[in-house]
């Protein structure tokens, strides 16, 4: 009968570890707080949110993935990232989305680092309605 209780103390006590260390959404480091780059306010969330629903490059194959592919082959939050790029096709800066894929919801977003945001760039970015002004 102890090594019973003791059997499921271990198994008890290891169920609530698993569960907590997997934490709260934008417990990885993620956030959705609006960065400022050379005067302009970037919402990653925002920018995440416009590619709800949309396909993505899958970047361990490099196929495009629908919705149901993204949910069906991830977790329940998948990692999506973003590049946003000049006209030219360079890329300014990257956003790391968390997107639930059961109802394509932005759980969390940020913006990676990139190299330095040019006037240029904050410009482009304004006239594409990436940023407001600070």
């Amino acid at each position: 009968m102890q090594r019973s209780l003791l059997v499921l103390l271990i198994f008890a006590s290891t169920a609530i570890a698993a569960c907590a260390s997997q934490g709260a959404p934008g417990a990885r480091g993620g956030s959705t707080d609006v960065v400022v780059m050379n005067g302009c306010r970037v919402d990653p969330a925002r920018i995440c949110n416009n590619i709800r629903g949309q396909n993505v490059d899958m970047s361990n194959t490099g196929l495009q993935a629908d919705p149901r592919m993204v949910e069906q082959n991830t977790a329940r939050t998948a990692n999506i990232f973003v590049p946003v790029r000049r006209l030219n096709g360079d890329e300014i800066f990257q956003v790391e989305c968390g997107m639930n894929t059961l109802n394509q919801s932005v759980s969390w977003a940020k913006v990676m680092t990139g190299p330095p945001v040019t006037d240029d760039d904050a410009k482009y970015l304004r006239a594409r309605g990436y940023c407001s002004e600070p």
